[in-house]
């Protein structure tokens, strides 16, 4: 065990909760700094129409296994409930389609299915499944994943399948997203299978019973409460209301200041998003990333009782100012049940619509749901914004020798991911840096 230091987290989300239990398991003296007046960050609640719902992440991916450990080691594995069995929908200007439910990012890992037919056509699925008799040839993880999948599946398969789904999690177009964007060693998983298909139908059968996430009863937001109770458990201080103003290194040491009064350690962990990193330590270079607004709204609509478009949809092109819209109490039984017949669902809006967001949200509703919604069925709406939604990744996560970044100040987004590197890291056992 490395020397006992002291450390401070600057930013009580996931990855700063992560990041504090796992030090102070680790025999370190470690403070948390969060702004807000509660823990959670981008994995926190909102209340709408008396119901509290998870203001950001509503489940989490299941690849790799690292957040069901997680769970389990908090005590909270028997609150994972899987998504209702309905099939999420893609809505074009001219077209609506469900998308087939044997796949894996939008990958059609049965490329001949009815479903599969249905949503491309013969000749599009023809194409995809010729993925399997392709050589694979070199690739790595910084292939972009659009020129992989119109390569091996083709554009039509890419554009009505792929492209929705994954643009739809990352928030980037999809030519900008690389295979490690996706899941660090992919490409190697796509030369070891021989193909993309072969690559995702193996992905998906690891995910439990098929599923690619998996939620909690009574939101995510439960998860911020279990790590804030077990890194306090740990030893862990965690000061909400604490917002910091500057980080500055002193010799070997550093100063991080809050509301005048400078605190001092061996070393500071920043789990806050990009800008205010580079706004904390000017030394630290960020690339401008997306925002993005979600409105929730809590409506009376029985018409919405079938779920008519399954648990979401996916919207491409200019059909409608939102991106996506989830269904929730089409999505989550355990939701649905504390609803009592309301319908809540959620829409998530770019940057360039986020304005703008709450007039909308109706009518967009309509657009993507197929169903004409009034005004007089809203019982209540809410909106939040977060910037930084798909932050770039970062090359060196300890840019400056004691300073080290996590979570969205790393580049990550997701649940997933955040998780899975907790799990690699070193903090608070390895050597000092000086």
């Amino acid at each position: 065990m490395a020397d006992r230091r002291t450390w401070i987290v600057v930013g009580g989300g996931v990855a700063g909760l992560l990041a504090a239990r796992r030090l102070a398991r680790a025999g370190q003296h470690v403070t948390v700094l969060e702004s807000e007046p509660h823990v959670g960050g981008r994995v926190t609640g909102i209340t709408v129409d008396g119901l509290e719902l998870d203001a950001g992440a509503e489940s989490f991916a299941t690849r790799g296994g690292h957040v069901a450990g997680l769970l389990s080691d908090l005590g909270i594995a028997d609150r994972v409930v899987h998504p209702e069995p309905h099939s999420a929908w893609v809505v074009t200007s001219d077209d609506a389609y469900p998308l087939p439910r044997a796949g894996w990012l939008g990958v059609p890992t049965v490329s001949l299915g009815r479903d599969v037919r249905r949503a491309i056509g013969w000749r599009g699925a023809l194409r995809a499944a010729g993925d399997r008799f392709m050589d694979v040839g070199d690739i790595d993880d910084s292939e972009s994943l659009g020129a992989l999948a119109r390569r091996r599946l083709g554009d039509v398969a890419t554009d009505r399948l792929v492209a929705p789904v994954v643009q739809g999690i990352f928030s980037r177009p999809l030519d900008d997203i690389t295979l490690g964007d996706v899941a660090p060693g992919l490409a190697q998983d796509i030369r070891d299978r021989g193909g993309l298909v072969r690559a995702a139908s193996a992905r998906r059968a690891a995910a439990p019973s098929g599923s690619a996430v998996l939620g909690l009863d009574g939101g995510m937001l439960t998860l911020a409460d279990a790590l804030e109770a077990d890194a306090r458990a740990a030893g862990a201080q965690i000061r909400t209301d604490t917002p910091v103003g500057a980080v500055e290194r002193t010799g070997s040491r550093w100063k991080v200041w809050s509301e005048g009064e400078a605190r001092t350690a061996d070393a500071v962990v920043l789990a806050v998003p990009r800008p205010v990193v580079a706004a904390l330590v000017p030394d630290v270079a960020w690339e401008e990333s997306r925002q993005v607004a979600l409105v929730t709204l809590a409506l009376d609509a029985p018409e919405l009782d079938g779920a008519p478009r399954g648990t979401g949809v996916l919207a491409v092109g200019n059909v409608s100012g939102a991106k996506a819209l989830t269904h929730s109490t089409a999505k989550w039984g355990w939701l649905a049940q504390r609803a009592e017949g309301r319908h809540i669902v959620r829409l998530s809006y770019g940057i360039d619509n986020a304005r703008d967001a709450r007039t909308h949200a109706l009518t967009d509703a309509s657009a993507l749901l197929g169903v004409s919604l009034k005004d007089s069925q809203v019982r209540d709406i809410a909106r939040i914004q977060w910037h930084d939604s798909a932050p770039a990744a970062v090359e060196d996560r300890e840019p400056v020798p004691g300073l080290h970044l996590v979570g969205s100040a790393a580049g990550l987004s997701g649940i997933a991911a955040i998780v899975a590197a907790d799990k690699r890291s070193n903090l608070g056992t390895a050597r000092p840096t000086t």
